[in-house]
Protein backbone atom coordinates (compact mmCIF):
# COMPACT_ATOMS: atom_id res chain seq x y z
CA UNK A 1 0.00 0.00 0.00
CA UNK A 2 1.31 3.41 -1.00
CA UNK A 3 1.28 6.06 1.74
CA UNK A 4 1.52 9.70 0.66
CA UNK A 5 3.40 11.96 3.03
CA UNK A 6 1.28 15.03 2.35
CA UNK A 7 -1.91 13.04 2.91
CA UNK A 8 -0.71 11.74 6.29
CA UNK A 9 0.39 15.19 7.41
CA UNK A 10 -2.84 16.82 6.25
CA UNK A 11 -5.01 14.22 7.97
CA UNK A 12 -3.05 14.49 11.23
CA UNK A 13 -3.33 18.27 11.14
CA UNK A 14 -7.11 18.13 10.80
CA UNK A 15 -7.53 15.47 13.50
CA UNK A 16 -5.29 17.25 16.03
CA UNK A 17 -6.84 20.64 15.27
CA UNK A 18 -10.40 19.39 15.69
CA UNK A 19 -9.51 17.50 18.88
CA UNK A 20 -7.92 20.61 20.39
CA UNK A 21 -10.91 22.76 19.49
CA UNK A 22 -13.22 20.07 20.88
CA UNK A 23 -11.36 19.91 24.19
CA UNK A 24 -11.65 23.68 24.60
CA UNK A 25 -15.33 23.56 23.71
CA UNK A 26 -16.08 20.73 26.14
CA UNK A 27 -14.26 22.50 28.95
CA UNK A 28 -16.04 25.78 28.30
CA UNK A 29 -13.00 27.71 27.06
CA UNK A 30 -12.80 29.90 23.95
CA UNK A 31 -11.82 27.80 20.92
CA UNK A 32 -8.34 29.32 20.59
CA UNK A 33 -8.33 28.68 16.85
CA UNK A 34 -4.90 30.20 16.22
CA UNK A 35 -3.06 28.40 19.02
CA UNK A 36 -4.81 25.13 18.19
CA UNK A 37 -3.78 25.47 14.54
CA UNK A 38 -0.15 26.17 15.48
CA UNK A 39 -0.09 23.14 17.77
CA UNK A 40 -1.68 20.99 15.06
CA UNK A 41 1.03 22.09 12.62
CA UNK A 42 3.61 20.64 15.01
CA UNK A 43 1.62 17.40 15.22
CA UNK A 44 1.42 17.28 11.44
CA UNK A 45 5.17 17.75 11.14
CA UNK A 46 5.79 15.03 13.71
CA UNK A 47 3.59 12.56 11.83
CA UNK A 48 5.45 13.30 8.60
CA UNK A 49 8.85 12.92 10.26
CA UNK A 50 7.88 9.45 11.48
CA UNK A 51 7.69 8.34 7.83
CA UNK A 52 11.11 9.67 6.91
CA UNK A 53 13.82 6.97 6.71
CA UNK A 54 16.00 7.06 9.80
CA UNK A 55 13.30 8.62 12.00
CA UNK A 56 10.97 5.64 12.30
CA UNK A 57 11.87 5.37 16.01
CA UNK A 58 9.77 8.50 16.61
CA UNK A 59 6.64 6.41 16.04
CA UNK A 60 7.17 4.60 19.34
CA UNK A 61 4.70 5.09 22.19
CA UNK A 62 7.20 7.13 24.21
CA UNK A 63 7.82 9.69 21.48
CA UNK A 64 4.13 9.79 20.63
CA UNK A 65 3.38 10.77 24.23
CA UNK A 66 6.13 13.38 24.09
CA UNK A 67 4.65 14.87 20.93
CA UNK A 68 1.17 14.94 22.44
CA UNK A 69 2.59 16.74 25.47
CA UNK A 70 4.25 19.38 23.28
CA UNK A 71 1.03 19.83 21.30
CA UNK A 72 -0.90 20.30 24.55
CA UNK A 73 1.52 22.92 25.87
CA UNK A 74 1.43 24.79 22.57
CA UNK A 75 -2.37 24.81 22.50
CA UNK A 76 -3.25 25.28 26.17
CA UNK A 77 -0.20 26.87 27.78
CA UNK A 78 1.20 25.98 31.21
CA UNK A 79 -1.48 27.20 33.64
CA UNK A 80 -3.56 25.04 35.96
CA UNK A 81 -6.38 24.43 33.50
CA UNK A 82 -3.86 23.39 30.84
CA UNK A 83 -3.03 20.28 32.85
CA UNK A 84 -6.59 18.95 32.82
CA UNK A 85 -7.18 19.96 29.20
CA UNK A 86 -3.84 18.54 28.08
CA UNK A 87 -4.46 15.25 29.89
CA UNK A 88 -7.87 14.97 28.28
CA UNK A 89 -6.38 15.68 24.85
CA UNK A 90 -3.76 12.97 25.29
CA UNK A 91 -6.31 10.34 26.31
CA UNK A 92 -8.74 11.39 23.58
CA UNK A 93 -5.96 11.03 21.00
CA UNK A 94 -5.07 7.58 22.29
CA UNK A 95 -8.72 6.53 22.37
CA UNK A 96 -9.24 7.77 18.83
CA UNK A 97 -6.20 5.80 17.73
CA UNK A 98 -7.68 2.69 19.33
CA UNK A 99 -10.92 3.28 17.44
CA UNK A 100 -9.07 3.57 14.14
CA UNK A 101 -7.05 0.39 14.72
CA UNK A 102 -10.13 -1.59 15.80
CA UNK A 103 -12.07 -0.44 12.75
CA UNK A 104 -9.20 -1.23 10.37
CA UNK A 105 -8.63 -4.73 11.76
CA UNK A 106 -12.32 -5.55 12.00
CA UNK A 107 -12.25 -6.12 15.76
CA UNK A 108 -15.73 -4.88 16.48
CA UNK A 109 -15.57 -5.73 20.18
CA UNK A 110 -12.53 -3.50 20.49
CA UNK A 111 -14.37 -0.84 18.49
CA UNK A 112 -17.33 -0.92 20.88
CA UNK A 113 -15.09 -0.87 23.96
CA UNK A 114 -13.02 2.00 22.57
CA UNK A 115 -16.13 4.01 21.74
CA UNK A 116 -17.56 3.36 25.21
CA UNK A 117 -14.28 4.34 26.82
CA UNK A 118 -14.18 7.52 24.75
CA UNK A 119 -17.67 8.52 25.89
CA UNK A 120 -16.83 7.68 29.51
CA UNK A 121 -13.64 9.70 29.31
CA UNK A 122 -15.52 12.78 28.11
CA UNK A 123 -18.01 12.40 30.94
CA UNK A 124 -15.54 11.67 33.73
CA UNK A 125 -12.96 14.17 32.46
CA UNK A 126 -15.10 17.06 33.68
CA UNK A 127 -17.23 15.27 36.31
CA UNK A 128 -20.28 17.01 34.87
CA UNK A 129 -19.06 20.39 36.16
CA UNK A 130 -18.57 22.12 32.84
CA UNK A 131 -21.90 21.32 31.26
CA UNK A 132 -23.26 24.70 30.16
CA UNK A 133 -20.22 26.52 31.53
CA UNK A 134 -18.61 29.00 29.22
CA UNK A 135 -15.55 31.21 29.60
CA UNK A 136 -15.54 34.29 27.41
CA UNK A 137 -12.55 36.41 26.32
CA UNK A 138 -12.84 40.00 27.57
CA UNK A 139 -10.85 43.08 26.61
CA UNK A 140 -11.02 46.38 28.51
CA UNK A 141 -9.52 49.65 27.26
CA UNK A 142 -9.34 52.80 29.37
CA UNK A 143 -7.07 55.83 29.12
CA UNK A 144 -4.79 54.03 26.69
CA UNK A 145 -4.38 50.93 28.88
CA UNK A 146 -5.65 47.54 27.73
CA UNK A 147 -6.17 44.35 29.74
CA UNK A 148 -7.40 40.99 28.47
CA UNK A 149 -8.78 38.13 30.56
CA UNK A 150 -11.37 35.34 30.70
CA UNK A 151 -14.77 35.85 32.33
CA UNK A 152 -17.28 33.20 33.36
CA UNK A 153 -20.72 33.56 31.83
CA UNK A 154 -22.82 33.49 34.99
CA UNK A 155 -26.61 33.55 34.64
CA UNK A 156 -26.81 34.31 38.37
CA UNK A 157 -24.96 37.58 37.97
CA UNK A 158 -27.76 40.16 37.91
CA UNK A 159 -25.71 43.17 39.01
CA UNK A 160 -26.99 46.31 37.28
CA UNK A 161 -26.34 49.99 37.41
CA UNK A 162 -29.12 51.49 39.59
CA UNK A 163 -29.14 54.67 37.48
CA UNK A 164 -29.18 53.40 33.90
CA UNK A 165 -30.28 49.80 34.56
CA UNK A 166 -27.54 48.40 32.31
CA UNK A 167 -25.82 45.14 33.29
CA UNK A 168 -22.41 45.38 34.95
CA UNK A 169 -19.36 43.28 34.15
CA UNK A 170 -17.50 42.18 37.29
CA UNK A 171 -13.70 41.99 37.18
CA UNK A 172 -11.25 40.72 39.78
CA UNK A 173 -8.48 42.58 41.62
CA UNK A 174 -5.82 41.60 39.09
CA UNK A 175 -7.73 43.48 36.40
CA UNK A 176 -8.16 46.54 38.64
CA UNK A 177 -4.41 46.56 39.26
CA UNK A 178 -3.56 46.29 35.57
CA UNK A 179 -6.07 48.90 34.44
CA UNK A 180 -5.98 51.44 37.28
CA UNK A 181 -3.15 50.42 39.60
CA UNK A 182 -5.61 49.71 42.43
CA UNK A 183 -4.63 47.22 45.15
CA UNK A 184 -6.94 44.80 46.96
CA UNK A 185 -7.11 46.88 50.14
CA UNK A 186 -8.29 49.86 48.08
CA UNK A 187 -11.03 47.74 46.54
CA UNK A 188 -12.14 46.63 50.02
CA UNK A 189 -12.60 50.28 51.03
CA UNK A 190 -14.40 51.70 48.00
CA UNK A 191 -15.76 54.84 49.66
CA UNK A 192 -12.36 55.92 50.96
CA UNK A 193 -10.68 55.07 47.66
CA UNK A 194 -13.26 57.04 45.72
CA UNK A 195 -12.64 60.13 47.85
CA UNK A 196 -8.93 59.95 47.11
CA UNK A 197 -9.15 59.13 43.38
CA UNK A 198 -12.09 61.08 41.98
CA UNK A 199 -10.15 62.02 38.85
CA UNK A 200 -10.05 58.40 37.68
CA UNK A 201 -13.76 58.43 36.83
CA UNK A 202 -14.55 55.86 39.51
CA UNK A 203 -17.99 55.54 41.03
CA UNK A 204 -19.83 53.35 43.54
CA UNK A 205 -22.07 50.48 42.48
CA UNK A 206 -24.28 48.94 45.18
CA UNK A 207 -24.64 45.16 45.39
CA UNK A 208 -26.68 42.73 47.46
CA UNK A 209 -25.89 39.01 47.81
CA UNK A 210 -27.22 36.19 49.95
CA UNK A 211 -23.87 35.15 51.36
CA UNK A 212 -22.05 38.42 52.02
CA UNK A 213 -24.95 40.85 52.40
CA UNK A 214 -24.89 44.28 50.79
CA UNK A 215 -22.25 46.89 50.12
CA UNK A 216 -20.52 48.82 47.36
CA UNK A 217 -18.06 47.98 44.61
CA UNK A 218 -15.84 50.41 42.79
CA UNK A 219 -17.14 50.89 39.27
CA UNK A 220 -15.69 52.40 36.12
CA UNK A 221 -17.13 53.27 32.73
CA UNK A 222 -14.36 52.09 30.40
CA UNK A 223 -13.60 53.63 27.04
CA UNK A 224 -14.23 50.25 25.42
CA UNK A 225 -15.38 46.84 26.59
CA UNK A 226 -15.32 43.83 24.28
CA UNK A 227 -16.84 40.52 25.40
CA UNK A 228 -16.46 37.44 23.20
CA UNK A 229 -15.59 39.63 20.24
CA UNK A 230 -18.61 41.89 20.69
CA UNK A 231 -18.44 45.49 21.88
CA UNK A 232 -21.14 46.25 24.39
CA UNK A 233 -21.56 47.08 28.06
CA UNK A 234 -19.03 49.63 29.23
CA UNK A 235 -19.62 49.65 32.98
CA UNK A 236 -17.25 47.46 35.02
CA UNK A 237 -17.24 46.78 38.77
CA UNK A 238 -14.11 45.57 40.56
CA UNK A 239 -14.39 42.81 43.17
CA UNK A 240 -11.79 42.82 45.98
CA UNK A 241 -11.52 39.01 46.10
CA UNK A 242 -9.97 36.65 43.57
CA UNK A 243 -12.27 34.18 41.86
CA UNK A 244 -11.85 30.52 42.96
CA UNK A 245 -9.75 28.18 40.85
CA UNK A 246 -7.79 30.88 39.06
CA UNK A 247 -9.27 29.98 35.66
CA UNK A 248 -11.06 33.28 35.12
CA UNK A 249 -10.86 36.86 36.40
CA UNK A 250 -14.38 38.12 35.80
CA UNK A 251 -18.11 37.43 35.63
CA UNK A 252 -20.51 38.40 32.90
CA UNK A 253 -24.28 38.25 33.11
CA UNK A 254 -26.48 35.59 31.61
CA UNK A 255 -27.49 37.71 28.65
Amino acid sequence: MVVYLDGVMGLNFLVDWMLLLGVNRLSGYPPGIGRAAAAAVFGSGYSGLCLVPGFAFLASSLWRLVSLGVISMAAFGLNRSAISRGTLFVFLSMALGGLAISFHTGKFLGLILSAGGLALLCRMGFCGQTIGRRLLPVELIHNGKKVSFLALRDTGNTLRDPVSGEPVLIAGPKIARGLLGLEENQLRNPVQTLQMREADGLRLIPYNTVGTGSGFLLGLRCDQVEVDGKKGRRLVAFAPEHFPGGEYDGLTGGV
